[in-house]
């Protein structure tokens, strides 16, 4: 069944042809309406809440709840979907009220904060399959039109290069991603230690200059 919701999505985003992404919840709505509307799920969940306290072993500890991007539901099995969209300035066309118009995409930069970010969220997708018997492997979507997402650092030394998400990237089963002893920017940030292997591929959407992986 992931596989088949992994092809929805595929599907969904390749459809995203003539409307752009202002935001994240942009996402987040659109691929919640695309799977509810395939009627192949028992349930489709936004914002899908969880107490802290059910997760002993989170290791973020900003906030007392947690809350899922989307969880799909079939036959009392749980896929949760975790969703990103990190973006540099870009001027896209906008329908405002029915009058032609343009958006200006803010620029997020730190694209070492986001690449730690793919990472904490793909982490809390495998905390919750360990945690909870009917949560099966979850999903992990990260859009951009920042096309630095894509390269690898030039130094392997620099504190964020273990958390890099660049085109094939390859990650072991437990492997370890640290911050290579750079400590102001490892607070409120620790380590991840991934229990799955992952390899890193970007795909083209048909939005200009938007990018996404998917695993």
């Amino acid at each position: 069944m992931r596989n088949r919701i992994i092809n929805f999505i595929e599907t969904a985003l390749a459809q995203r042809d003539n409307e752009y992404f202002t935001r994240e919840q942009d996402i987040q709505i659109y691929l919640a309406k695309y799977l509810s509307d395939t009627n192949e799920f028992d349930r489709i969940f936004v914002e899908y809440h969880i107490p802290f306290h059910m997760l002993p072993l989170y290791p973020w500890v900003d906030s007392n709840n947690i809350y899922i991007d989307l969880v799909v539901e079939k036959n009392n099995l749980f896929y949760p979907i975790e969703i990103k969209y990190k973006t540099t300035t870009q001027s896209l066309p906008l329908n405002i009220f029915g009058t032609e118009g343009s958006v200006l995409l803010g620029h997020h930069g730190a694209q070492n904060i986001g690449c730690y970010d793919f990472w904490k969220d793909v982490k809390r997708l495998e905390l919750f399959k360990e945690r909870f018997p009917n949560v099966e492997q979850g999903i992990m979507i990260f859009v951009t039109n920042d096309l630095n997402y894509q390269y690898s650092p030039r130094n392997v030394n620099v504190g964020y290069a273990q958390f890099s998400i660049h085109s094939n990237r390859n990650v072991a089963e437990n492997e370890i991603l640290n911050w290579n002893g750079s400590l102001s920017i490892s607070k409120n940030r620790p380590a991840i230690n991934l229990s799955k292997s992952y390899q890193i591929s970007w795909h083209p959407l048909p939005i200009d200059q938007h990018f996404y992986i998917l695993v």
